[in-house]
């Protein structure tokens, strides 16, 4: 029986020690694109495909030293929808989501809502969650007639169905300035953007961050991540904290037929 006991330590402790995220797969994400056809760049619009990101990043619980990384790369998948709207889907790892839904209108970027999925791992069990967001009305994520230091408020609220929990995301967006940034060796021009979150409900604390779009088709660029939230447990508040950063490593999109 000691023997066993040691030997199942063993063997919890080695699990303990490689658990965590790992690199999202490129080649997943351009089979789970599938056989949608491709779309052609268009205003504030970004040509459908797989993009990939090299980032950096550290997510955190407050709890049993739990941590989990980002990258080295990361896919980005753009899917059009027949509304000219269209979604971006950023995977920070294999354990970490995000997804946005945009729509060009008139001379602005809206953001309709989105979805965000995170896992966990604790070896004996792994918690996964999902929450699903909503801007109503729709929040003004670029606006093309926007000066340097131009800001206006946005809010939308978020669900998690599996914990029935309710979250209101609340702050400031603000136009920086239009800069050039290089990408795949070259200079491309983007719409710098910085914005503030104050989160409340079932869940309080502050997300900042800033995103590079390009100019040309709105296609996220570049973005920097703060995050930091405090949840209720059964043992007491948890925080979670995250920091970090991407940068696409090409402007031209991988297809799937052509992998």
């Amino acid at each position: 029986m000691v023997v066993v006991l040691g030997a199942g330590g063993v063997a919890f402790a080695v699990a303990w020690a490689q658990r965590g995220a790992e690199e999202a797969s490129v080649q997943d994400a351009l089979r789970e694109l599938g056989g949608e056809s491709a779309g052609d760049a268009g205003f504030l619009r970004p040509a459908a495909g797989v993009y990939v990101y090299a980032g950096t990043g550290t997510e955190r619980l407050s709890v049993l030293g739990t941590s989990q990384q980002w990258g080295p790369n990361l896919p980005g998948v753009v899917r059009h929808s027949r509304d000219a709207c269209w979604t971006f889907k950023i995977e920070y790892s294999t354990n970490h989501w995000q997804e946005t839904t945009y729509c060009p209108r008139d001379q602005v970027l809206e953001e309709l809502g989105g979805r965000t999925s995170q896992k966990f791992d604790f070896v004996v069990k792994a918690i996964t969650d999902l929450s699903v967001f909503t801007c109503d009305p729709p929040g003004e994520t670029i606006r093309l007639a926007a000066e340097p230091a131009d800001h206006w408020q946005q809010s939308c609220a978020g669900r998690s169905p599996e914990r029935g929990t309710n979250v209101r995301s609340t702050g400031t967006n603000t136009f920086v300035g239009i800069e050039s940034i290089r990408i795949g060796g070259r200079s491309v021009r983007s719409y710098h953007y910085r914005y503030e979150r104050s989160l409340t409900g079932d869940q309080a604390g502050t997300e900042e961050f800033e995103i590079w779009f390009a100019v040309r088709d709105g296609l996220p660029l570049r973005e920097v991540r703060s995050v930091r939230v405090e949840s209720p447990s059964p043992i007491g508040a948890v925080t979670y904290t995250e920091q970090g950063t991407y940068v696409l490593t090409s402007l031209t999109p991988r297809q799937p037929q052509g992998d």
